[in-house]
């Protein structure tokens, strides 16, 4: 089955493109930057150069293509590039995967980007294009590589704006694991899948794992809502985004991500990767480098 990939460079889709090729697949995919592409994806992937929001350039780029994996960056305007681009495809048969956020976020008045995935998902569901929705729960390698680990070895601390609620918290390679068998495999068309890690854990929980793997011995500094909102615009993060995270853990905080899927598994075969073994290959990896 030929796949094309939009968002090939991000969190999830160079894991998606990896998986295609284990799974004996050459997959093609449409970027803006060719030569980003080519080093972050490397040798041997078919990369075609180009502005997905172009018909015209989608339309060369899905020649012969059975399947598109729709995911394009976290913007104001995310919703406008991936309508676009089923409207694009509109009546050409060719299925498409969407990639979209936290299933309990995916709300007509959920946080911005969820709002925006919730009129997508709508509109895809009515397009009469043969479809899959992916909801991934929060990824280990956003929440924790990005944001927790970076401020826990500046400072020690651990921000914590949701109490003692938890996230079953997946790794984006376990996304990109079931991408890959969803978009070379018809078992799923027209089911929407919730796909989250093993367990809820806590950002106590995520501190205690930490100090037990480390020199670090994290501080929990609870901090409310408001608060985060305000230090992320001292960051320089736009006022929406901003918006857009107090909400989301707003929902943290209501424990509305604690639920736990069997996805990973029934897709793949594989059981989802644990935040142990997330920590002690990101840590172990960070020694060797230090």
């Amino acid at each position: 089955m030929s796949v094309l990939v939009l968002g090939a460079t991000g969190n999830v889709g160079p894991h998606v493109v990896a998986e295609l090729t284990a799974l004996g697949h050459a997959p093609r995919v449409l970027v803006r930057d060719g030569d980003r592409a080519r080093t972050i994806l490397g040798d041997g992937i078919d990369i075609i150069a180009g502005d997905a929001t172009d018909p015209a350039t989608l339309e060369s780029a899905v020649a012969g293509i059975d399947t598109v994996f729709l995911l394009s960056p976290h913007s104001f305007t995310m919703a406008d590039h991936q309508l676009g681009v089923i409207r694009a495809l509109r009546r050409t048969g060719v299925r498409i995967v969407k990639l979209s956020g936290t299933a309990s976020a995916i709300t007509p008045d959920g946080p911005h980007v969820c709002r925006e995935h919730w009129e997508i998902e709508r509109v895809l569901e009515d397009s009469g294009q043969p479809f899959v929705i992916l909801r991934p729960n929060s990824f280990l390698q956003v929440l924790v590589g990005q944001l927790m680990l970076p401020s826990l070895r500046a400072t020690g601390n651990l921000i914590n704006p949701i109490g003692t609620a938890g996230i079953s918290l997946v790794d984006a390679r376990d996304v990109g694991a079931v991408a890959a068998h969803v978009l070379t495999r018809h078992d799923w068309d027209g089911q929407t899948l919730s796909i989250t890690g093993p367990r809820a854990v806590s950002y106590p929980e995520i501190a205690g794992l930490v100090s037990e793997r480390s020199d670090i011995t994290p501080t929990v500094v609870d901090a409310s809502l408001d608060g985060v909102r305000a230090s992320l615009i001292d960051r320089g993060m736009a006022p929406w985004e901003a918006d857009h995270f107090r909400e989301m853990y707003e929902l943290f905080k209501a424990g509305e991500s604690e639920f736990v899927t069997d996805t990973v598994r029934s897709v793949t075969g594989n059981a989802p990767r644990t935040i142990e073994a997330f920590l002690d290959e990101t840590l172990q990896r960070e020694q060797v480098s230090a």
